[in-house]
């Protein structure tokens, strides 16, 4: 991803995490974030999806497991 692609990433994962820049860093994982839920999570993946046009595959969906992996498995996709 180049560093755009990563501000659009950050964006999101703030906007619907509402946390702070500092906050988010590549372990930040849906088992420490209160916020982090299911819905959330649906929520992250239809805005990620939205913003690069992209359809994210089941497996991917669920190893999006913190903010790293959720950038390296949105960087295959967008190339």
């Amino acid at each position: 991803m180049n560093e755009d692609q990563i501000k659009i990433m950050r964006a999101i994962f703030r906007e619907e995490l509402s946390i702070s820049e500092e906050e988010l860093v590549d372990s930040t994982a849906y088992n420490e974030i209160e916020a982090w839920d299911s819905l959330t999570h649906l929520k992250l993946v239809s805005r990620i999806e939205e913003a690069f046009s992209i359809e994210l595959e089941v497996d991917d969906i669920i190893g999006m497991e913190n903010f790293g992996k959720a950038k390296d498995i949105v960087g295959r996709y967008i190339g």
